[in-house]
């Protein structure tokens, strides 16, 4: 089984494509980068500072401190996959650039999903659309939402521009974005066939 790397903007559906994925293929075992980081950050006894310091977290997060610890572990894991299982990552936190020195894209699907030529304002609009109770975002203010969405705004437009650069597919999942999942699927099933 190909490794899968999910990268990009919150929202776009990472989650939702991991698991579809690992629905498909059960013997997938599926890593979200929050997982780890809220690991790192309770070993650290720190979650209340964290969860306090929102902008602090985000800078963790995003650092790449955070990115190579991320991947390092994921290429460990593959590594040590006798069995050829299969790992998926979803993470919201990595950097092109940091992905294409560390990741063997011979042996890993990497795709970038990304919300195209929204607005941070069309952003928010999505995210009141879609929420479900399982979403980060589920019954944050729209006011909330909106102090964070040219944040968003800028990474999309950051992915948008640097996965090209890096043979990363960046997949706008703005409009039908269950078609395109069913379509990313599809396109996975016949790379593992």
């Amino acid at each position: 089984m190909k490794n899968i790397l999910i990268i990009g903007i919150g929202r776009a559906g990472k989650t939702t494509l991991s698991n579809m994925i690992k629905d498909k293929w059960n013997s997938y075992n599926l890593l979200h980068s929050d997982s780890l980081k809220w690991a790192i950050i309770r070993a650290k006894d720190k979650e209340d500072y964290y969860r306090k310091n929102v902008d602090v977290q985000k800078e963790y997060e995003h650092g790449e401190f955070f990115q190579r610890t991320l991947l390092e572990l994921y290429n460990s894991l593959i590594k040590n996959d006798k069995k050829e299982y299969g790992y998926i990552l979803e993470s919201g936190q990595l950097h092109p650039k940091i992905v294409s020195e560390m990741i063997d894209f011979e042996k890993t699907i990497v795709l970038c999903l990304g919300l195209g030529n929204l607005t941070a304002e069309d952003m928010v609009e999505q995210c009141l659309k879609y929420d479900t109770e399982e979403s980060w975002t589920y019954g944050l203010s729209r006011e909330y939402l909106l102090e964070h969405a040219q944040d968003w705004y800028n990474c999309n437009e950051m992915l948008k521009k640097e996965c090209p650069k890096y043979n990363i597919r960046y997949i706008d999942t703005s409009k039908n974005r269950l078609d395109i999942l069913n379509t990313i699927l599809n396109e996975i099933s016949e790379v593992q066939i």
